[in-house]
């Protein structure tokens, strides 16, 4: 199989990308999304807030880019999974309708996205029993599948996904009976805590952190202590809750293994690939885009990347035009011609 152009992801980095590609003059028909997921949206479609350009939900946003991207007639295959692609820029792909299938691209862009940083960056001690998991896990739990990831649940971070989650457990009819942040100030918006937390009365600290589970099976309490200047735990504040459930989010991370395996080179502060001004990587014909490039702070500004980097790898694959002669150069070797011709003439 050969394309021009492929997207690894359908998140709305890809998808827009795609659309944008398209519009920059790469037919439809030589794109291909790739997604290792059942369905197209990444994870908007677990994200069922209003938030995501003023005033859609995730799940509205992730279906508008679908709609559009199928209307363009832009090939996605879903249940698709990218296990490699090299310098050549072929790529190795397992599906279930496809099989094992080799893909040679022009040009491959990664908006893979991110993944949440996990539960070792706490440093938490004692077991791992079942009810421990990362706000997006929970998310996908409630939105998607209809479980509830416990009915009293603690909640450590203070992002904007941790404290939507917090809430969408207290509208389930779960009890969120502690949420804390180890820094001294939330990580996401204040309008955050505000909207998920104070309405429904949830109990949040600063300075405070998990530093033990309890539960041989499933968790069954924690042990919270509040943090010193240096962030280590004050002995006499320890306090033990009892839970069903913990809840973490410690922040993101690109989703780029893959880029590392291909030996794309990684910025060690953003922890995704290292690019040139047009958002190609330092294997020529690979760009990235989204939060695989680095960890975005809104919706707008990935789709923004995302315009611009199917618009430079539109540029990077069309040929170089040979520059046409000016007016001038034209009347001149027009005149050479003529000459020579009349010159010949003259001869015979």
């Amino acid at each position: 199989m050969k394309r021009k152009l492929v997207i690894i992801g359908s998140g709305p980095s890809g998808l827009v990308c795609a659309m944008s590609a398209a519009k920059n003059g790469i037919a439809p028909k030589d794109i291909l999304v790739l997604e290792r997921e059942n369905e197209l949206g990444g994870t908007l479609n677990q994200c069922i807030h209003t938030g995501f350009m003023k005033n859609l939900t995730g799940t509205e946003l992730a279906t508008n880019l679908i709609k559009t991207v199928k209307k363009a007639g832009i090939e996605c295959l879903t249940e698709a999974c990218v296990l490699s692609f090299n310098k050549d820029k072929v790529l190795t792909v397992i599906s279930p309708k496809s099989g094992y299938i080799k893909i040679q691209a022009e040009a491959i862009v990664i908006a893979t996205g991110c993944r949440e940083q996990s539960r070792g960056v706490l440093s938490i001690g004692g077991t791992r029993p079942v009810g421990v998991l990362s706000a997006g896990a929970a998310q996908r739990y409630i939105n998607i599948k209809g479980y509830m990831p416990g009915h009293k649940t603690v909640v450590i971070g203070s992002t904007e996904i941790a404290f939507i989650v917090a809430r969408r457990i207290a509208i389930e009819g779960g009890t969120v009976v502690f949420a804390c942040e180890p820094k001294s100030a939330t990580l996401a918006d204040k309008k955050y805590l505000k909207e998920c937390i104070k309405p429904f009365n949830i109990p949040f600290k600063l300075n405070h952190n998990v530093t033990k589970i309890y539960g041989k099976e499933r968790i069954e309490a924690v042990e919270v202590c509040q943090l010193d200047k240096k962030g280590k735990p004050i002995k006499k504040t320890k306090q033990k809750i009892e839970c069903d459930s913990l809840v973490y989010s410690c922040g993101y991370t690109p989703d780029v293994d893959i880029a590392i395996e291909a030996g794309i080179s990684i910025k060690r502060d953003t922890k995704g690939p290292r690019t040139k001004r047009n958002y190609e990587t330092t294997i020529p014909g690979v760009f990235v885009t989204g939060n695989a490039h680095y960890i975005h702070k809104t919706i707008e500004k990935i789709l923004s990347e995302a315009i611009a980097v199917g618009t430079n790898v539109a540029k990077s694959l069309k040929p170089t035009q040979p520059k046409m002669p000016s007016d001038k150069k034209a009347k001149k070797e027009k005149t050479d011609e003529n000459n020579a011709h009349i010159n010949s003439e003259n001869k015979e």
